[in-house]
């Protein structure tokens, strides 16, 4: 009976005491990841991407300037101002500076810009997709995690009934009222226990560890999670229909928009391509001057720097028209491709809106679905707790065997773990529908 005793003792012991950890509910696992996860920075990066690209595309309407410059040497002969040949090393140097804006071009840039300024969109609507999915993976590890979490409790405490009987059958052996055969049956229900115990104390470790290595928490730190957010969170009936949803997340959803703004897209590049094919005009000009060596005045010395800068000064302006004529029918092609592309982008944003029409219908099945089945498994559960105390009654009294003491415990931990299963499923389908409607 002693022994018994420090059994239980060191049970509780055992499983009340851990190192302390830190405490990570939900929402803080979610913000862990949106700003550490990996993949997501990668796909932010793209966006930035198409932001510098929409940026070059607008600096693009400003006139360039360039400078310019350029030097040569003879070794031998050349000629000085006055055409005459020299001989001897000479050098020469002609400098300047340039500049050109196009005038017109088929608002091929404007097109640009308005089809980068899509593209932008597009690449941030592409980054929130990617934050929904990741805020989803993370609930549903994170749900996961509490069920295995919540198994484990639910093994440790029907253990612990299972410890104090062998206890209370070892006090009756003592006393001369059971035989030893009956501490060998609870002794045996005791021991498998303790094997699905350690079982369930594995998974709930696993589980735990991807939702780690997925909100990307360094390996080395110690963190537990918090079921606070969820507790409080009961299934209720579904007030959402499918075109209500649907029509909320057409305005919203990330995909839908990003299709849409790719269809943009694509509509200001055909026009880019149309433009190509029009008259472009461009306004040039420079200013530029050069200095030689073999410049010299009537005296024979070199002429200064500041002088030939003045003498060989010549300033430019001027208009270049390019019309097009034929260029293998480049046009032509990219015209028509371009329209390939568009016709592409409608089909892709229609089956776009077909499916997340489809993924709405089959969360809101689920999601009423995993109410009915919360209900039935709650109603469920106090009919077998009910049942199990009578067993419980009805061992200690002799009535029924230990087989028959065992079903009745691993009914009643079976109807606890579908009771969990079924609310953290609909905990899911609940966040996965506030995506959808806009209310995550």
């Amino acid at each position: 009976m002693k022994q018994i005793g420090l059994l239980i003792f060191l049970f509780v012991i055992f499983n009340n005491t851990s190192p302390a950890q830190e405490s990570w509910t939900l929402e803080r696992c979610i913000q862990h990841a949106l700003e550490h996860n990996i993949d997501l920075k990668i796909q932010q990066n793209y966006e930035q991407k198409a932001t510098y690209n929409r940026q070059q595309s607008q600096w693009n309407m400003l006139p360039s300037v360039n400078g310019w410059g350029n030097s040569g040497f003879d070794f031998r002969r050349s000629t000085n101002q006055n055409n005459e040949i020299t001989s001897g090393t000479t050098y020469n140097m002609n400098y300047g500076i340039s500049s050109s804006l196009t005038l017109f071009s088929g608002f091929t840039r404007m097109n640009t810009i308005s089809a980068l300024k899509y593209n932008e969109m597009a690449g941030s609507e592409g980054s929130n997709y990617a934050s929904n999915l990741l805020t989803i993976s993370v609930t549903d590890l994170f749900t996961q995690a509490l069920y295995q979490k919540a198994l484990v409790k639910v093994i440790e405490e029907q253990l612990s009934i299972s410890i104090f009987e062998a206890g209370r059958i070892a006090a009756n052996i003592e006393a001369g009222l059971l035989e030893a055969v009956a501490q060998l049956e609870i002794d045996a229900i005791v021991s498998g226990q303790e094997l699905h115990l350690h079982r369930a104390q594995n998974n709930y470790k696993l589980t735990k560890l991807k939702l780690a290595h997925l909100i990307e928490i360094p390996e080395e730190s110690e963190f537990e999670i918090s079921s606070a957010e969820i507790d409080v969170l009961m299934p209720t009936d579904n007030q959402l229909t499918v075109n209500d949803v649907y029509t909320m997340a057409s305005q919203h959803y990330p995909t839908i928009l990003q299709k849409e703004y790719e269809m943009e897209y694509y509509q200001k590049m055909l026009g880019v391509s149309k433009g190509n094919a029009a008259p472009s005009l461009r306004l040039n000009g420079s200013y530029s001057s050069a200095f030689f060596s073999t410049d010299t005045l009537q005296n024979g010395a070199q002429t200064p720097m500041g002088t030939q800068f003045d003498n060989y000064l010549n300033p430019s302006f001027g208009l270049s028209l390019s019309v097009p004529i034929f260029n293998g029918r480049q046009n032509d092609f990219n015209i028509k491709q371009r329209k390939i592309d568009l016709e592409n982008a409608l089909y892709t944003l229609e089956n776009e809106k077909k499916t997340i029409r489809r993924e709405i219908e089959g969360a809101i099945m689920r999601l009423e679905s995993l109410n009915l089945e919360y209900q039935y498994a709650s109603n469920n559960l106090m009919s077998v707790e009910k049942s199990f105390e009578t067993f419980r009654e009805r061992y200690r009294l002799g009535l029924v065997n230990s087989t028959e003491f065992m079903n009745a415990q691993s009914l009643l931990a079976h109807a606890q773990s579908e009771l969990l299963r079924a609310k953290y499923s609909w905990v899911v389908q609940k966040y996965t529908l506030e995506l959808y409607t806009g209310s995550q």
